[in-house]
């Protein structure tokens, strides 16, 4: 709906919203599927061609749209589940020592106050000390047992998670144990290192432990990431795996090392 110089003048700080512009294009475009031109979405919405041209490029960089050159037209479309999958991988293949959580952040689509992955998994953005109160919780209640339960959980977080990191093997050339490792940096969790990896020996380093940071034990703490690292093996590498931390930060050591090897 075109709307009249009276009406722009009312409601000009209402069209200068980021947000607004964003839910009004995303509106027509989710019933036009095969894309539109800037100037229909300007059109179709209410502003001019200007305006919307500046709008568009910050909307293709923030993920909620893309382009595609359709003879001397572009059209743009809604991003879908598929093409935020691509969109990271594409931005990694340019160059992986550059990307950044925004890289990241800008795939996730949010519908309904929630948050989900370009592989359809929700997430949830929470501090760390969460994780590490939860540990002291468990371990109150399980004692000892509170290293098998996160190892556990570990493995089932990896079987949830692959199929985003899947995508970005195959799309940058990356090893799965590599593209999974570099979701969970661009995620927040820290530096990986992949020492070696064989088919039938895993060893990783991990140097910003969130549990090392808040926990001090006597023991290797990391079970989690553990769990994690042998689910990953398991599909990346086939067989059934068992990873243990062999070196652990909140021990004094400098970074955590975990080592793996094929059981199976």
């Amino acid at each position: 709906m075109q709307i009249s110089d009276a009406e722009n003048g009312q409601s000009k700080r209402r069209w200068q919203d980021y947000g607004f512009i964003k839910d009004e294009v995303v509106k027509v475009l989710d019933g036009h599927p095969e894309g539109l031109t800037g100037a229909s979405i300007a059109e179709q919405v209410g502003i001019t061609q200007g305006a919307m041209s500046k709008y568009l490029s910050m909307l293709k960089v923030d993920g909620v749209i893309a382009s595609r050159k359709v003879g001397v037209a572009k059209l743009w479309k809604l991003v879908s589940q598929s093409d935020r999958a691509d969109i990271l991988a594409d931005k990694i293949g340019e160059g992986e020592e550059e990307t950044t959580f925004k890289d990241y952040a800008v795939t996730l689509l949010e519908e309904n106050n929630r948050l989900f992955e370009a592989g359809g998994e929700r997430v949830l953005i929470m501090p760390t000390n969460i994780l590490s109160n939860l540990y002291r919780y468990t371990k109150s209640i399980l004692g000892t047992e509170v290293h098998a339960f996160f190892y556990e959980w570990g493995k089932d977080y990896a079987k949830e998670a692959n199929k985003l990191a899947e995508a970005v093997s195959k799309k940058t050339g990356n090893d799965f144990i590599q593209s999974f490792l570099l979701l969970w940096k661009l995620k927040g969790w820290g530096r990986f290192e992949v020492i070696s990896a064989g088919s039938n020996a895993l060893e990783v380093a991990w140097h910003d432990s969130i549990w090392a940071e808040e926990l001090k034990e006597k023991v290797p703490i990391d079970d989690f990431i553990a769990g994690a690292l042998a689910g990953a093996a398991d599909h990346a590498m086939g067989g059934s795996w068992r990873v243990a931390e062999s070196t652990c930060r909140a021990m004094g050591a400098s970074h955590c090392i975990f080592k793996g090897t094929r059981t199976a």
